[in-house]
């Protein structure tokens, strides 16, 4: 006689969420300096307070990129100055030796 097992799939218990666990949830991943409940009290105020922030990051990302753009001018002038140093010499060199040449003549 063969006996067989009889397999009893557990079915996963679920627990009814609700909203509010959500919102703890995500507050709890996401700390931010104002809570939900506040937001959703106020959204007028937390769209300005997240328009605030916007500006905020905006306003120090050109400060940056304007720096970057300063310093890549100030390198390009140093190179072209030492290109006309350079250049200046070869001409200065040039006219010493054109004067030599019309002296010894």
């Amino acid at each position: 006689m063969a006996t067989s097992k009889k397999t009893t799939t557990k079915t996963p218990t679920r627990t009814k969420t609700t909203v509010k666990d959500t919102v703890e949830t995500a507050t709890e991943a996401v700390k931010l300096p104002v809570s939900f409940n506040q937001f959703r009290k106020y959204p007028i105020a937390a769209v300005a307070f997240l328009c605030i922030i916007g500006i905020v990051y905006l306003y120090k990302d050109k400060q940056k990129s304007e720096v970057k753009g300063i310093d890549n001018c100030l390198e390009q002038t140093m190179k072209l100055e030492k290109k006309i140093d350079f250049k200046d010499s070869i001409i200065l060199n040039l006219i010493t030796q054109q004067a030599i040449i019309n002296a010894t003549n």
